[in-house]
């Protein structure tokens, strides 16, 4: 398995070190995209191609124009480019103007306009699977919620959100159709009454906000990206409600998120990019379609999010027998999808993935 947060220097950089004249360059810490966290190895002056890895975040035009301008005239263009520019207390090398973009972004719009416009080469592959991975390993030899099949249900859903401003903010429209729908009390769901990042206040008549798990505090929701600590909240929810970090671009791009209720085992639906359910299913899980439609899959940004508050308004006038008969028909894709995530093919998947993406760099 990989350690996601040694993937640059214990995978990529062999690879790319091979060539003398070649240069890495990601960001550390982890999430972040400006320019004081993008680090550069090896710091050579001369070099045939750059190597940016933009894989952790996804790529916004405005919002990281002034970190692609810097990364394109200091180590690529030449002519705009000054040879005696420092960058963190040492001498920028002298550029050239080949540079391959890495992205965690399949089919991106945003992407593919960049590498046309700058003349970057792509490549793609899945770091979020590999920090599911990372981040997520030894839950299946844990004892910390009970099998699917043997859960008692008794809710309807569980719908984590933490970040709900900038680009986020089709989780505030999703609360506002769950609102509509007469859905938010008696299920789970935790959102703040400011966004913990920008703090800009979030309104949603009909709705007393903040919403929180049980044991959390309002005000000091952790970001905890990297592990899963709410277990008792979800134990009786008959299915998990994902909040991607995007929904309306145009691109395919899915995190850990996707990937909690796999290892929590419970049956989800997605709110994110359209496709969305279809791109997870190309690495071997399923999905719930023979259950209640997926064709909000396929619909536009706001088709698709009434299409999730129909199901979850659906799935919450059932009586809680009819939950629980559902729940048994639910077991075998759940269970599916756990194994699928804890097996060597999926890791095996993830690794040839990779490995095929690494050797069109030669």
């Amino acid at each position: 398995m990989i350690r996601i947060d040694e993937i640059y220097d214990n995978i990529f950089s062999k690879i790319i070190s091979k060539n003398p004249k070649n240069s890495m360059h990601y960001f550390d810490p982890f999430g972040r995209t400006d320019i004081d966290a993008l680090h550069v190895a090896p710091l050579i002056r001369d070099r045939d191609m750059a190597f940016l890895f933009w894989d952790q975040e996804p790529y916004y035009p405005i919002v990281h124009s002034e970190t692609i301008n810097f990364f394109h005239t200091s180590f690529i263009h030449p002519e705009r480019s000054n040879p005696n520019q420092e960058y963190k207390g040492q001498l920028i090398p002298k550029p050239i103007a080949n540079a391959t973009f890495v992205t965690s972004e399949k089919n991106s719009k945003n992407v593919s306009e960049l590498c046309d416009n700058r003349g970057y080469r792509l490549s793609y592959y899945f770091f979020h699977g590999w920090a599911a991975l990372d981040w997520f390993r030894g839950y299946n030899r844990t004892h910390l919620i009970q099998n699917y099949k043997d859960r008692k249900i008794s809710t309807t859903f569980t719908c984590p959100n933490r970040v709900v401003g900038g680009e986020r903010t089709h989780r505030i429209t999703l609360l506002k159709q769950l609102a509509n729908h007469d859905i938010i009390e008696n299920n789970n769901i935790s959102f703040p009454s400011k966004c913990p990042y920008d703090n800009t206040p979030v309104n949603v008549e009909g709705v007393k906000l903040p919403l929180v798990f049980a044991g959390e505090d309002a005000d000091n929701i952790p970001n905890e990206s990297f592990k899963i600590s709410f277990w008792d909240t979800v134990k009786e929810s008959l299915v998990y409600v994902v909040t991607e970090t995007l929904y309306e671009q145009e691109t395919l791009h899915l995190t850990e998120k996707t990937f909690k209720p796999i290892v929590m085992q419970m049956p989800f639906l997605l709110v994110a990019p359209k496709h969305s359910l279809e791109y997870l299913r190309s690495y071997g899980f399923k999905t719930f379609g023979d259950f209640w439609s997926e064709d909000y899959d396929h619909q536009d940004n706001v088709a698709r999010m009434k299409s999730i508050a129909d199901i979850l308004k659906n799935l919450n006038d059932m009586s809680i027998k009819e939950k629980q008969q559902l729940q048994k028909h639910l077991v075998p894709i759940v269970e599916h999808n756990f194994n699928w995530f804890y097996s060597n093919e999926f890791e095996n998947l993830l690794w040839n993935e990779l490995t095929n993406m690494t050797a069109q760099w030669d």
